[in-house]
């Protein structure tokens, strides 16, 4: 009996890991060029957003929409972008582990 509850517990905990386990949202494609696929980038040039706060990145994102920022790059990216869709990039990318 306590092999099938263990099992079961064990069934349920991998089964959990692999459903947080995030899938990068269909605008991650625009980033991957200069952040990397996983915000990691790998030319210095490009800010590595990987692990960053969310809020962070959502109030950077926003404030490239908006027109607070300016970045001739990051502009014409972050203008067609919607609240939900800021939010899903940034709570991706801050999920991903910083290398």
């Amino acid at each position: 009996m306590k092999k099938i509850i263990l099992a079961t517990a064990a069934a349920t905990l991998l089964a959990s890991t692999a459903m947080t386990a995030q899938a990068a949202p269909a605008k991650a494609a625009t980033c991957v060029g200069c952040h990397g696929a996983d915000g990691n980038s790998m030319v210095p040039n490009f800010p590595k957003i990987a692990g960053q706060h969310a809020a962070y990145l959502e109030k950077q994102l926003k404030d490239f929409r908006d027109g607070f920022r300016k970045d001739a790059t990051m502009v014409p990216f972050a203008k067609g972008l919607t609240d939900e869709e800021i939010k899903e990039l940034a709570a991706f990318y801050a999920a991903q582990p910083a290398k």
